[in-house]
């Protein structure tokens, strides 16, 4: 029994090369889907302004719309 003919061997380095080829290609697309994926919106909150201390009776503490913040003042 022979070997593989030099043009078998040809396509199947080629058929190996497309197939390199194809999944460098697929890994670039995933990359890039993964970079230009836009960041989830912030959860929607209550608007910035005073409101009643969470942690201090008494006064109010001024939420900025995403945290609260170290400004406290009595409640009126």
């Amino acid at each position: 029994m022979r070997g593989s003919s030099k043009k078998q061997r040809v396509a199947k380095k080629s058929l190996r090369e497309l197939q390199t080829q194809t999944r460098l290609q697929q890994q670039a697309l995933k990359q890039q889907a993964i970079a230009s994926a836009a960041p989830a919106p912030a959860p929607a909150g209550p608007p910035a302004g005073w409101y009643p201390s969470p942690t201090n009776d008494g006064v109010t503490q001024w939420w900025d719309g995403a945290r609260w913040t170290e400004h406290v003042r009595p409640m009126s």
